[in-house]
């Protein structure tokens, strides 16, 4: 009798045992499928913007970027990688502001294939002004659209002026422009890295026109200092685009030949001290007015 129970015990207990084991194998079986799906499980990424974008930027390479989001994040109108490219996006205006992160919405850009993208891009009362350019003016092809911009005119008198020191000059006429295209590209080729930035366009050539946003006044001064002399584009950096204020753009004074050369200087003094009667611009403004 002692003996049969001790033997059903001992069943009991091998019993337990064996559904305790079985529960664990099941466990451990159902634990490594589980783990082998999260990692299969890709995160979608969506285009953000790597900085904060005012209204009517024109996106370039280095304003977007993708970013991994959780599935339960994701909203109508993201623009996810695999359905979308960074690149369909270079050169579209924002028709918001964005700020640093933010998933961009398909709805507020506008693509420069869309219809009236150039009036879009245009802010009010502003005007779309093109100019002819060589390799240099266009400071060697590396002007894109999206840049901001110097107008710098350059004239040089020759012999109609005897005073070394007065026979060319340079000034700035126009400041912190904004190029919003090149040739007839409103986006301009993708930027990789500055390193990666060449002197030619898309097509392997340099630009032959720049068109600028200009206010009307602006646009006057820039068509009458193309016919003074020669104009010339200086790249600004992009921290601070478009925070020089208008009323301060042409407050500059002129650079005269003998503010870079003081050789120039020198001998245009050696002539005022040799010459009594003093330079042909001397002379001029002394000459009383014609009656």
């Amino acid at each position: 009798m002692f003996m049969r129970n001790i033997l059903v015990v001992v069943g009991l207990l091998c019993m337990l045992a064996g559904v305790t084991l079985s529960v664990i194998w099941l466990n451990q079986m159902r634990s490594p499928a589980v783990e082998s799906t999260r990692p299969g499980q890709v995160r979608p990424a969506v285009l953000t913007a790597t900085r904060s974008l005012p209204a009517g930027t024109l996106l370039r390479a280095e304003d977007i970027g993708w970013r991994d989001i959780e599935r339960a994040e994701l909203r109508a109108g993201f623009l996810t990688r695999g359905q979308h490219s960074e690149m369909e996006f270079l050169g579209a205006t924002t028709r918001r502001d964005f700020t640093e992160g933010e998933p961009l919405i398909a709805a507020d850009l506008l693509k420069p294939s869309d219809r009236q993208f150039l009036a879009a891009v245009l802010r009010p009362n502003m005007r779309a002004v093109s100019i002819a350019v060589d390799a240099l003016q266009s400071a060697s092809g590396l002007v894109r659209p999206g840049d901001s911009v110097d107008v710098i005119l350059t004239q040089s008198f020759g012999e109609a002026v005897s005073d070394p020191s007065h026979r060319s000059v340079g000034e700035t006429v126009l400041r912190d422009t904004r190029v919003i295209a090149v040739d007839q590209s409103l986006s301009g080729p993708a930027r990789a890295a500055p390193t990666e930035r060449g002197v030619f366009d898309a097509e392997g050539r340099l630009p032959k026109t720049v068109t600028l946003e200009l206010s009307e006044r602006e646009a006057e001064i820039l068509f009458v200092a193309a016919q003074l002399g020669r104009i010339q584009l200086s790249i600004r950096p992009l921290a601070g685009a478009g925070t020089t204020r208008r009323e301060q753009k042409r407050a500059s004074a002129p650079t005269w030949a003998f503010d870079v050369s003081p050789a120039i200087g020198e001998m245009a003094h050696r002539e005022r001290q040799t010459s009594p009667s003093g330079s042909t611009v001397e002379r001029a403004v002394r000459r009383p007015p014609n009656r």
